[in-house]
């Protein structure tokens, strides 16, 4: 199937009307605590109950949950509570950017990398990073949230001013990890020096095989000279690899992080899901980039979808859609503890869709934007429907349109605890137009 074909298709399934869900807010006396009631996903069944949240964490799930005493009531119809979505693999600060054409299907990751056509397009990024890198990359946080996202991998240096969105993994999480507890390598392989210390270190994210000659399989062997096919290593694409590779990652217990948007537009061809699931690999989605990825993780999904269908024999089955977007890209990431899932104990990373479908997985499949209905990140509110948002955060966070639906979004921090945090979605939008024009729209 040809990558536009495909790309169409998959932006277009989502054709049936959203259910009219509904989120209904009862303001307690108690501020840091919220009870959450309508059908939650759990990671074994759905559940028509109460989700608990006290200060950052979940401290009950199901039928049989007391309600504390001036608890924030948040009462939800027509809608299925999930874990907030995790954006497997993503290089954010790229996200200011629309979307590129390259002229021509290439190979390996090293060839369009190395185009004059993709050369003239990146232009403007070493500027714009050298002077508004917070911006860029707050800008890409909030694109994601829009669309579920509470947790997102791809996002480097180190900087204060990534702490008051959404969850950057590798840093500035507040999930309590210990330095290099997630490292990446978005390099080529080949020029990886030194050593992981895997008592340290429990996640290495690392880009290999981006292609489909023998130059990016290849990579898998210098993956393996090097000692790093581990239990604790995640491939980001493998797009080269074939049944033999995958055999060894799954005796080794690499995972593995798909973007098949972005391997159809660069190179026509995406990864071999369905080897990779028949050797017994775990597998993860991640948007990549805005440029040659999907604008938001539901279209990824269903590109995912089409693929399966038309290329694998549905090799994925339909019940492991929303763990390719939660627990499986939790374990990669090794922070299964933390989040991914909606159990007591974990981080109150929570997202309310609008249920299309009886099932959660289809229903998945059918979400766009405008039915993200709810989110909170540890506890906290930090986007949703503008009547719900407005009664437990009034006035302190921003009016947002998406596709017809009125949300407020909160990004500015008040008081201000960290570089940049006293800035809007507003300012960000002024700051990034100021230096680049072309500035990609947050939801298309």
């Amino acid at each position: 199937m040809r990558r536009d074909v495909l790309v169409s298709l998959a932006m277009g399934l989502s054709l049936a009307m959203p259910a009219m869900a509904t989120v209904t807010v009862t303001v307690g006396t108690a501020t840091n605590t919220y009870v959450l009631s309508g059908l939650i996903v759990t990671p074994d069944e759905v559940v028509d109950g109460s989700v608990v949240v006290i200060g950052d964490t979940i401290t009950c799930v199901g039928t049989a949950c007391a309600e504390p005493a001036g608890a924030n009531k948040v009462r939800i119809s027509n809608a299925f509570i999930v874990p907030g979505l995790i954006d497997a693999h993503n290089h954010v600060a790229y996200n200011v950017f629309p979307k590129w054409v390259p002229p021509k299907l290439y190979s390996n990751r090293y060839q369009w990398q190395g185009s004059t056509s993709y050369k003239i397009f990146k232009a403007p990024y070493n500027d714009l990073k050298a002077s508004v890198y917070c911006e860029m990359v707050k800008y890409g946080e909030v694109k994601a949230l829009i669309s579920g996202i509470t947790t997102i991998q791809g996002t480097s240096p180190n900087r204060s001013c990534f702490k008051t969105l959404i969850r950057n993994v590798e840093n500035q999480n507040e999930l309590g990890l210990p330095a290099n507890h997630i490292r990446t390598n978005i390099l080529a392989i080949a020029d990886f020096e030194g050593s992981i210390d895997w008592n340290e270190t429990k996640s290495f994210v690392v880009h290999v095989g981006e292609g489909i000659d023998e130059k990016s399989r290849a990579e898998f062997d210098t993956l393996k000279q090097k000692g790093l096919l581990q239990a604790g290593t995640a491939v980001i694409h493998g797009t080269g690899f074939g049944p033999a590779e995958f055999a060894e990652m799954a005796a080794a217990g690499t995972k593995l992080i798909w973007s098949p948007q972005s391997n159809l537009v660069l190179y026509g061809k995406t990864t071999d899901i369905k080897a990779a699931r028949q050797a017994g690999v775990r597998v993860s989605l991640g948007v990549d980039w805005n440029p040659s990825g999907s604008d938001s993780i539901f279209d990824e999904l269903r590109v995912a979808d089409v693929v399966n269908r038309e290329e694998f024999d549905e090799a994925i089955p339909e019940s492991e859609w929303l763990k390719m977007v939660t627990e499986n890209p939790a374990e990669a990431l090794a922070v299964q503890d933390k989040i991914g899932r909606i159990a007591v104990g974990l981080k109150a990373d929570l997202l309310v869709l609008a249920r299309r479908d009886e099932d959660p997985n289809r229903s998945l499949l059918k979400n766009e934007v405008q039915d993200v209905q709810w989110i909170m990140i540890g506890g906290e509110p930090a986007y949703g429907n503008e009547a719900g948002i407005q009664k437990v955060r009034p006035n302190q966070c921003e009016a947002l349109t998406v596709h017809g639906s009125k949300k407020r979004i909160c990004v500015r921090e008040s008081p201000a605890t960290v570089e940049k945090s006293s800035e809007t979605l507003a300012d960000l939008k002024s700051i990034l137009l100021g230096k680049y024009a072309g500035l990609a729209p947050l939801a298309p």
